[in-house]
């Protein structure tokens, strides 16, 4: 696929992207990946720069991310903006409400005990419960890759066809199949201040190719950061650090 360039902003900052909303993935796409999610690192000027852009984009900030969204309010406290989180399973609008998908939780809750108790004896693996998905780690032991997909496979196969295993950087999820960022983000740009805009989203996983695939459809701008991994964005930029200079360049005065 041929890919574009981001626009450059007119003299004065924004410019001629006032009419878009911004959707920003969060690990390995606004900050640099961590060796455990716990330790990734917010540069000490990302706060006020995204409270700068909310601001200038009428509230049309939002997070997209696999994390718990009470986890991205964390990082960026005390920021805290329009938010899909699990990968769908959680959004929060701009007016605060919080939308949660609990369909499926009881049967996740179920089979955590069954992992657990196998990556006891996998060292360097970690189990985040984001109740209404589960997530596997091993960017701590990126040998043992296959046999932390291994065991989702497994376990997605005696939870029945609503069940899917969702493969990112060095992380397998097991999840509702319906649990998409795409979905969320389609029903996100229905809420206010984001209907009508135009969606520019970044992120930089496989887990993120959906949500490529919905803003394209919507006539936004989609960015894959990273890799030259084949996909459905139209942009691509090197690193974090890269999307993070030109998110800088926007919010200039």
């Amino acid at each position: 696929m041929q890919m574009n360039s981001l626009p450059e902003p007119a003299p004065g900052g924004l410019g001629g992207l006032k009419g878009h909303a911004l959707c920003l993935d969060v690990d390995g796409t606004i900050l640099d990946l961590a060796p455990r999610p716990d330790a990734v690192e917010v540069p000490p000027w990302m706060v006020p720069l995204l409270q700068r852009l909310s601001g200038k984009l009428d509230g049309a900030v939002a997070f997209v991310s696999g994390r718990r969204i009470a986890e991205v309010d964390r990082l960026f406290a005390p920021l805290q903006l329009p938010a899909i989180g699990v990968h769908g399973g959680e959004i929060r609008a701009a007016d605060g409400r919080l939308m949660i998908d609990e369909q499926f939780c009881e049967q996740l809750a179920l089979v955590k005990p069954m992992l657990l108790k196998a990556i006891a004896h996998m060292p360097g693996v970690m189990l985040e419960d984001k109740h209404c998905a589960i997530a596997l780690h091993y960017r701590a032991a990126p040998e043992r890759g296959r046999e932390v997909l291994r065991l989702a496979e497994i376990a997605v196969a005696g939870m029945g066809p609503d069940f899917g295993v969702l493969v990112g950087k060095c992380v397998v999820e097991l999840r509702p199949r319906h649990l998409t960022k795409g979905a969320a983000l389609e029903r996100l740009m229905a809420e206010q201040p984001f209907r009508g805009r135009t969606p520019i989203f970044a992120g930089d996983d496989t887990t993120d190719e959906d949500a490529f695939d919905v803003v394209n459809r919507l006539g936004g701008i989609s960015v894959r950061v990273g890799d030259g991994a084949p996909t459905a964005a139209t942009c691509r930029l090197s690193d974090p650090e890269q999307l993070r200079r030109w998110l800088l360049t926007i919010a200039e005065p």
